[in-house]
């Protein structure tokens, strides 16, 4: 069985993110601060030759991929024509729909009480983390888990809500423990011999705007929990 890797990352910083704001599904764009921290992230897995990679179908999402790839000056292979690279858009990994409450801001009461809910209650009009799990696990049994069996290394560009659904899945999120996911920050999942061996964080991306601050609960040397 050969090793593969599988690559999962937040999208940069946007204008909604920098001002708290709840962006579910609207197709809000990267601001400069998140193409920077793009550009950051295609250094930090330069060393890791990408046989696919996927994106949300919001273009805060497919826009960093592309910046990753072009930035890491290792990815040639995937280049689509002149100016672009082959990136599948993928609805199964789209933001979770945050319904009434998106544009509202965070920090509003009401807003953060049903932050607290959303892991098993749906925003109104919207979905809550559980119905998130459960499109992104399909996804990853479906679509990843045949590739990474074959060797290949795939890196996904998504969302918080998304990423945290794929830690959920793979067995690596910390019980009891909600966190916010880092903008552009790689999680690096070894897979070999038919199983996830462990996950890691290279140095993340770290600038003086960056939306949540501080990078994923900082590591002893990158590492993250044992899957």
């Amino acid at each position: 069985m050969t090793d593969a890797k599988l690559v999962i990352l937040r999208h940069g910083q946007t204008d909604y993110n920098a001002k708290h704001l709840m962006t579910g599904q609207r197709d809000i764009p990267l601001n400069k601060t998140g193409e920077a921290q793009a550009r950051q992230a295609g250094g930090l897995v330069r060393d890791i030759r990408f046989d696919k990679v996927y994106s949300s179908t919001l273009s805060r999402a497919f826009n960093t991929a592309a910046l990753v790839l072009e930035s890491s000056g290792t990815q040639k292979h995937l280049q689509d024509g002149d100016s672009g690279f082959r990136i599948e858009r993928r609805a199964e990994i789209i933001e979770m729909d945050n319904g009434d409450y998106t544009g509202r801001c965070k920090d509003d009461p009401d807003v953060a009480a049903l932050i607290l809910k959303s892991d098993h209650v749906p925003w109104p009009g919207g979905e809550s983390v559980d119905d998130v799990v459960a499109r992104v696990r399909k996804f990853y049994e479906a679509e990843l888990l045949p590739r990474l069996e074959k060797g290949e290394n795939v890196m996904v560009v998504a969302h918080n809500v998304v990423l945290r659904a794929f830690e959920i899945v793979l067995g690596a999120e910390t019980p009891g423990v909600k966190r916010k996911i880092p903008n552009a920050a790689p999680a690096v999942f070894e897979y070999a011999d038919g199983a996830l061996k462990r996950f890691y964080y290279p140095e993340a991306p770290q600038t003086p705007a960056n939306q949540d601050a501080k990078p994923a609960q900082k590591r002893k040397n990158g590492q993250g929990p044992a899957i």
